[in-house]
């Protein structure tokens, strides 16, 4: 069911400035959402460079494996050709690393493609802002002007 619509000229300048604060939450909200996707597209483009470089490398080859952030340890490349591919919280699956160069390739089109939604969400909620703060403002004056004429 879509949402009710008001004409926001019947409301009363307490409500407009609530209907105000909460699309200012909304559009918090979707730009910490769009933040959080734009870090995520970033990781997996840079999961599908790497995917490319280590397919360009030869095997036995030395090479530094991250443990941690900040911790490496130095290993040899046994095989490049199969890798795991986290897919899912806790699930892995084994591909080859053109296949994973695929997938991220996918991953961050996806993810670009949401945050295109998001972007103009957005846009729309601070159009909805500007005018409800342009209503709030001539109501504002509306009651002021009376109140200054009959002084």
């Amino acid at each position: 069911m879509p949402p009710k619509q008001v004409d926001i000229s019947t409301l009363d300048p307490r409500q407009l400035q609530s209907i105000h604060e909460q699309i200012e939450n909304e559009i918090n909200n979707l730009v910490q959402s769009s933040v959080a996707l734009q870090r995520a597209a970033g990781e997996y483009g840079n999961s599908g460079r790497a995917l490319q470089q280590l397919s360009e490398q030869k095997e036995d080859q030395p090479m530094l494996l991250p443990l941690t952030s900040a911790v490496y340890v130095s290993g040899k490349l046994a095989s490049h050709d199969s890798i795991l591919l986290e897919i899912g919280t806790g699930y892995y699956a084994e591909r080859s690393p053109e296949e994973g160069v695929d997938y991220c390739k996918r991953k961050v089109n996806m993810l670009k493609e949401n945050l295109d939604k998001i972007g103009q969400m957005v846009k729309d909620k601070q159009q909805q802002l500007t005018m409800i703060g342009q209503m709030v403002q001539s109501k504002i004056q509306a009651a002021q002007s009376p109140a200054s004429q009959s002084q």
